[in-house]
């Protein structure tokens, strides 16, 4: 288990909590009953959530505040919100793993590339350094962005990719390092520079730009088939990390401009089932800015909030 339980428990004691909510990721739910056990020893009662978390942004503050606890255990994520009602603490999990054999058996495909912006998720945040090492080594200047909302230079988040702009001027290309294609289409639905995607898993270097200009096409179309809607859905989170009613509102006032109609509709999580029975045409993403990519899901189109100008 890489999890440090043995901090946690002193954590626990510390803060001398007699109740904590416990919140890990899905892809780490395997291990949480023995996580659940090994905290056990903190004289707390533990409670185990099993509702779905996708990152910091979904911290079960309100629910942790009905059930009586004064702590929450936040696993696989790093800090995001400000103060909470319950107090927090994060747990991070990130993996070790040596990048430079992966560099090397793919530098050549580096070679167009002089000025190179490093990222990752922070599961793989320790391969930063040692990738900058061999890369400057190479003869590279290697950057990391510093974040809006993620903690760590070079970080990022689905909901976040300013470590990417905020050097995009001064790179040739971003390298995102880890494995899964989530953070890095994000990133290159988001920059206009290349984004190559060193993937750890299947021990490859790929070029992300067909999978950048396919999304864009998407997009585009689903611009143009928004424009013969008349009846718009309006998501907002009701997660505290999540959302924005005042962007949803704007959003709402622009449609009504154009001649269509609007409700702002709110839920923890959305999903096809629960706006079923509204009979809307066309959703806008206020909630986590991904929803956007998932309109083959709710089988209608998804726009971005910038998006509704464009109709």
């Amino acid at each position: 288990m890489s999890i440090d339980c043995e901090r946690l428990v002193r954590e626990i004691r510390g803060r001398k909590a007699n109740k904590a909510l416990l919140q890990l990721p899905e892809g780490l739910k395997m291990q949480a009953l023995e996580i659940a056990k090994a905290l056990e020893p903190s004289g707390a009662e533990i409670l185990l959530s099993v509702e779905t978390c996708y990152g910091a942004c979904d911290i079960l503050d309100r629910e942790a505040r009905s059930l009586g606890c004064d702590l929450i255990i936040h696993v696989g994520h790093s800090e995001m919100l400000g103060k909470t009602q319950v107090p927090v603490i994060y747990e991070e999990y990130r993996m070790a793993f040596d990048p430079v054999p992966l560099l090397e058996k793919n530098l050549k495909a580096l070679e167009p590339f002089s000025k190179i912006c490093l990222l990752t998720s922070l599961q793989f945040l320790d391969s930063l350094e040692p990738a900058r090492k061999f890369l400057e080594s190479c003869g590279k200047r290697v950057l990391t962005g510093k974040p809006k909302i993620a903690r760590y230079p070079g970080q990022i988040l689905g909901c976040d990719h300013s470590a990417a702009k905020s050097v995009e001027a001064q790179c040739d290309c971003f390298l995102f390092l880890g494995s899964g294609k989530f953070h890095p289409l994000g990133v290159a639905q988001n920059v206009e520079k290349p984004v190559l995607f060193l993937d750890y898993e299947n021990g490859k270097l790929e070029s992300l730009e067909k999978e950048r200009f396919r999304l864009m096409r998407i997009r585009a179309a689903q611009i143009e088939k928004a424009k013969e809607a008349k009846k718009f859905g309006i998501m907002v989170s009701t997660k505290q990390g999540q959302g924005s009613l005042a962007v949803a509102e704007k959003a709402k006032q622009e449609l009504e401009k154009k001649g269509k109609s609007a409700w702002i509709l709110t839920a923890g999580e959305f999903t096809p089932e629960k706006i079923l029975g509204l009979k809307l045409d066309c959703l806008v993403d206020c909630a986590c800015p991904r929803m956007a990519e998932d309109t083959s899901l709710f089988k209608k189109p998804i726009l971005r909030p910038e998006d509704v100008g464009e109709l």
